[in-house]
């Protein structure tokens, strides 16, 4: 009688794992003191109960261990030196316990219903759930959003991505979501990647995945002049996040090369039309190139020269028209 009731209750835990699960939310923070309180609080606000917030402070230098301390034991806080968003990402994943993972920037705010959405819609099979983000002011007015042009539903994009083209475009961090067993694949994120890196979250996981999008504004993204990467305009910075996005995609998903080859290649001839001396960029090239079959390479190679050439032909008609 106790061996079955002991096997009664393991059913029942698995059930209820499976119908109510843990959700991990994490925070990803670095000198946003004035905004990730009402992150957290977004966090805490979810109609879905079942959740845990765990909040990473990547070194922050401002007054955001005050504020994150200020939630006493409602979240649960790590604290490290500055290591970029990838750390900041690697970190919060080895501290968590849910089995569905939701990013979360910390400039940023979910609606209330976003969890209980992401649980229903990743149901039983999918293992990635992403969805619409609304663009915001500093003051979380609503601002014009770029959209995606996908219906709700679930979708495979794999053989897409390994053939090195998809037209699909993720959402930014505050929109994407997981099952613990995708992301025990996935992590850890290169720590060159030292922003956007989600961006490498985003084309693992479309690449290996069946998976759910929702079409519904979910999250809240300010844009408010200081954002690492959304609204910048660097092309350097640009450049230098595809390089490195390539790379460690490229690193742990062989499969990936083409997309990744094609991300490098535009990568460098940004950096080259951004003013990058050739002997860096030459540099850049023989590193990556290296392993490549002869085809790939020659392949890259005209790809960035294209790259090049296009642009630079473009911003020389633009200063003729002037």
């Amino acid at each position: 009688m106790g061996k079955e009731s002991a096997t009664a209750e393991r059913i029942l835990a698995v059930r209820d794992r499976r119908e109510n699960p843990l959700v991990s939310i994490l925070v990803n923070n670095y000198n946003y003191a004035a905004y990730v309180g009402r992150a957290i609080q977004s966090a805490l606000e979810q109609t879905y109960k079942n959740t845990e917030i765990v909040v990473v402070d990547d070194g922050s230098t401002d007054s955001s261990r005050a504020v994150i301390e200020g939630f006493g034991g409602a979240v649960r806080a790590v604290y490290q030196g500055n290591g970029g968003q990838a750390s900041a990402f690697n970190a919060g994943f080895a501290e968590s316990q849910g089995d569905i993972i939701c990013f979360l920037d910390s400039d940023d705010v979910f609606l209330p219903t976003k969890v209980a959405r992401v649980v229903e819609a990743i149901g039983t099979f999918d293992t990635w759930c992403f969805h619409n983000i609304q663009w915001v002011d500093v003051n979380l007015g609503t601002i014009a959003t770029p959209g995606i042009p996908f219906e709700t539903g679930s979708y495979d994009f794999r053989e897409q991505l390994v053939g090195g083209q998809c037209r699909f475009a993720p959402p930014a961090t505050s929109g994407l979501c997981f099952r613990r067993e995708l992301l025990s694949r996935l992590m850890p994120v290169p720590d060159a990647i030292k922003i956007t890196s989600d961006n490498y979250l985003k084309y693992s996981s479309l690449a290996i995945a069946t998976g759910h999008y929702l079409a519904e504004p979910l999250a809240l993204q300010r844009i408010h002049g200081n954002n690492a990467y959304t609204g910048r305009t660097d092309s350097m910075l640009r450049a230098n996040v595809q390089l490195a996005t390539a790379s460690g995609l490229r690193s742990k998903f062989p499969s990936l090369r083409p997309v990744c080859s094609r991300m490098f290649a535009n990568g460098l001839a940004e950096k080259w039309n951004a003013g990058e001396s050739l002997s860096a960029v030459s540099a850049a090239m023989r590193e990556y190139l290296s392993g490549l079959p002869l085809t790939e390479q020659a392949e890259l190679l005209a790809r960035t020269g294209y790259k090049a050439m296009r642009s630079f032909r473009k911003k020389a008609a633009l200063g003729t028209s002037k």
